[in-house]
C-alpha cells in the first residue's frame, strides 16, 4: 500500500484540524493545558469529535488515554500516538502535531476506503510533560503499569496526581493497585508504534532536511548541587581562598569545570545543562541561609541544578564519576562544603527499532524527501513504549519521526512549526504505518 505518490496529506488537512485546537488553552503568552486538568480534557475531546466525525471508533482506557481506531483485517495494530498537555508558556505544536498528523492519517485511510491488513491506532497520551506534576509520561506509564508509587502524591495546584487523574475520569484507585493497567493480551497485538514530533531542535533546519529518522532517546540524569560557605563583609574580608569561603566564586569556577569537561566528550552522544541557579521554591527552602545572600556580603550559602543527557547510560554513569570529582575536588579548592544529590534518573532508548528506522527512511526515499538519522534528545512518549517488557518478555517495535522546528525553538510561544512541514511529516507517518500494517 506504501510508496504510492499520490496518498499525501495536505497542509490545507493540517490547517482544518488545528483549527479548533488553537483556542483550547491558549493564554496571553502562549499556551497553558496542564496534565490532568480540564483545558487538557477539552483538547482532548475536541479531537475525539473530529474521530466521530470521520466515522472512526474510540474508547477511554483507565488513565483517561483517549485510543482512536481503524480496524483491519486481523487484531493486530500499527500505532502512532502523542500528547496535548503543554508547558505553562509553551507552543501548540510539542505533541500536539504528532496528534494532529496521526489522525490526518487515520482519516486519510478512512475515507480512502483503504483496509489495511493490520489495524490502525492512534493514542493520545494524558500528562507527557513533567511541568505540572514534577513525572513525566503519566498517562502512557499508569497504563503500561510502570508508574512510580511515589508520583501518585505529587502536587500541582494543591491537588494530587490521584485526584487529578480521578477527576477526569481515569480509574486511579484501580491503577495504583494494578488492577487495571493494558493487559498482556493488548500488548501482544501491538505491532509496531510510530510517534511523530517536532525536532524541538535545529538540526534538521541546519542541515537543510524535512525529516528526522529517530535513532534513540536521551535519558538524563539531574542533580542538585548544595553548597554552604560562610557568610563575610565584602568590604573587609580580604580577596583568596585563605580568608573567604565564597559560595559564588567556588559555583562559577564549578560550572566552568564542567563545561571544560563536556568540551572533552565532543562528538559523544552527550549534553550537559545548569540550568537553575538558586532559583526553585523546595531547593530553598532547605536551605534557608539562601536568604542571607546580598550585595555587600561574601556568599554563604547557593545552590544548582545539573543535568546530563544521552542514549547511553553507561556514558552517563562515567560522565557523572567525572563531575562528582570536579564538584568536590573546587569545593575543598575554595573551602565550601558541597553535597550533590541526583533526584531524577530517566534510562535512555539507545537504539530503536531498526526496521522501523529503515522503513521511515525507504519511505522518505521513495517519496523525495531529504532525511537524516538523529538522536531524540528530548524525552517522548514513544520511549515508555520501547522500554516496557510486555509480560510475554517482548517489548514493541518502536520508531519517531521528526519534523522541523521553526528556529529550534520549543517549550516557548515563539514555538511554530509550518503545516506544510507537519503535511510532509504526516505523509511520511501514513506511508510508513501503511507499510508496517501490510506485512
Amino acid at each position: 500500500m506504501g510508496n504510492l505518490p499520490n496518498q499525501t496529506i495536505t497542509a490545507q488537512t493540517i490547517t482544518d484540524i488545528y483549527a479548533g485546537l488553537h483556542a483550547i488553552g491558549q493564554i496571553d503568552s502562549g499556551y497553558d493545558r496542564p496534565a490532568y486538568s480540564d483545558v487538557e480534557t477539552a483538547a482532548i475531546r475536541y479531537i475525539q469529535g473530529l474521530a466521530d466525525q470521520a466515522g472512526l471508533s474510540h474508547y477511554w482506557d483507565a488513565a483517561a488515554n483517549l485510543i482512536i481506531e481503524l480496524q483491519g483485517q486481523e487484531d493486530r495494530w500499527v500505532e502512532s500516538g502523542s500528547h496535548l498537555d503543554t508547558v505553562p508558556g509553551g507552543g501548540n505544536y510539542d505533541g500536539a502535531a504528532g496528534v494532529i498528523a496521526a489522525l490526518s492519517v487515520l482519516i486519510y485511510v478512512k475515507k480512502s476506503q483503504l483496509r489495511p491488513y493490520k489495524g490502525l491506532r492512534l493514542r493520545v497520551w494524558r500528562g507527557e510533560e513533567s511541568a505540572s506534576f514534577g513525572v513525566v509520561s503519566i498517562g502512557a506509564r499508569a497504563i503500561m503499569g510502570v508508574l512510580p508509587n511515589e508520583a501518585w502524591e505529587q502536587m500541582h495546584n494543591g491537588q494530587s496526581l490521584y485526584a487529578a487523574m480521578q477527576a477526569q475520569g481515569a480509574d486511579a484507585k484501580a491503577l495504583r493497585t494494578g488492577m487495571q493497567g493494558m493487559t498482556s493480551a493488548q500488548q501482544a497485538v501491538i505491532s509496531a508504534y510510530v510517534e511523530l514530533h517536532i525536532e524541538q531542535g535545529n538540526v534538521l533546519e541546519q542541515s537543510k532536511k524535512t525529516i528526522g529518522v529517530v535513532t534513540g532517546i536521551r535519558g538524563s540524569i539531574r542533580s542538585w548541587v548544595r553548597l554552604k560557605g560562610r557568610f563575610d563583609h565584602s568590604g573587609a574580608t580580604p580577596m583568596g581562598t585563605e580568608f573567604r569561603a565564597d559560595v559564588n566564586l567556588a559555583m562559577s569556577y564549578m560550572q566552568v569545570r564542567l563545561h571544560e569537561l563536556a568540551q572533552e566528550y565532543g562528538g559523544q552522544d552527550l549534553v550537559q545543562t545548569i540550568g537553575v541557579v538558586n532559583l526553585n521554591t523546595s531547593v530553598a527552602q532547605a536551605l534557608p541561609d539562601l536568604r542571607f545572600n546580598a550585595v555587600s556580603k561574601v556568599s554563604g550559602c547557593g545552590f544548582f541544578s545539573h543535568e546530563i543527557r544521552s542514549c547511553s547510560l553507561t556514558l552517563m554513569d562515567a560522565y557523572m564519576l567525572r563531575v562528582k570529582a570536579i564538584v568536590a575536588t573546587t569545593a575543598a579548592e575554595f573551602g565550601v562544603e558541597m553535597a550533590l544529590e541526583t533526584f531524577s534518573r530517566m534510562v535512555g532508548i539507545p537504539a530503536l527499532d531498526p526496521l522501523i528506522q529503515r522503513t521511515i527512511a525507504d519511505q522518505c526515499m521513495a517519496l523525495n524527501i531529504p532525511s537524516i538519522p538523529l538522536p531524540s534528545g528530548a524525552w517522548h512518549d514513544a520511549g515508555v513504549m520501547a522500554q516496557t517488557e510486555c509480560r510475554d518478555g517482548r517489548l514493541i517495535p518502536v520508531g519517531m519521526i521528526f519534523i522541523p522546528s521553526h528556529d529550534g525553538v520549543s517549550h516557548s510561544p515563539q514555538e511554530w512549526t509550518s503545516a506544510a512541514d507537519i503535511a510532509t511529516g504526516a505523509t511520511v507517518l501514513l506511508h510508513t504505518m501503511l507499510q508496517l500494517a501490510a506485512d
